[in-house]
């Protein structure tokens, strides 16, 4: 799949020079979305209550800072989908696909991500509290700083390869030197 380039906010000049104001936060109280469609979408800040995304697909979509609560996102595609430093409480992204997203600094209490496949997601400072997160596949992510339940994912898996590598090293074991002859003395 082709990337895209990434998500760029309206330059502050054009904000001030054109009179224009910035967008108030969407938001989305006990809203039915299932199987929607979001692409190139700037949502930040958006505040999602009660709401249903289940088996949507959200392309290119900007949820920084956003707040979600009681929020189903299950069965979803998720590609290219900025989430950095949002809020997500009691949320279901169970069985989802997400590609090209960045949950750096993401707070998740109570999610259930069970049987999700990340791949390319930056889930730097992410913390998960309380969560669902069996059978999740993590590829090719950055997870500097990743914390669950106060454990940094970055260090354990560190000291687990280190464990490995010395598990898997050849031990250097001394051979017996066989018994040496006694020297015979040379005659003059």
């Amino acid at each position: 799949m082709a990337k895209k380039p990434p998500i760029a906010p309206p330059s502050a000049d054009a904000t001030e020079h054109e009179g224009i104001q910035p967008a108030k936060p969407a938001r989305f109280h006990g809203a039915a979305l299932a199987g929607a469609s979001f692409d190139d979408v700037d949502l930040r800040g958006a505040r999602l209550h009660n709401a249903s995304l289940a088996e949507a697909e959200l392309d290119d979509v900007d949820l920084r800072n956003a707040r979600l609560h009681n929020v189903s996102l299950a069965g979803a595609e998720l590609d290219d989908v900025d989430l950095r430093d949002a809020r997500l409480h009691n949320v279901s992204l169970a069985e989802a696909e997400l590609d090209d997203i960045s949950l750096a600094g993401a707070r998740f209490n109570d999610a259930d991500a069970a049987t999700t496949r990340w791949s390319d997601a930056s889930l730097r400072r992410a913390r998960f509290e309380g969560s669902d997160l069996r059978e999740v596949e993590i590829v090719g992510c950055a997870i500097d700083g990743l914390t669950i339940d106060g454990v940094r994912i970055d260090r354990l898996l560190e000291e687990a390869k280190y464990q490995s590598r010395a598990s898997q090293a050849p031990k250097a074991t001394e051979k017996e030197a066989p018994p040496k002859k006694p020297r015979k003395g040379r005659k003059p």
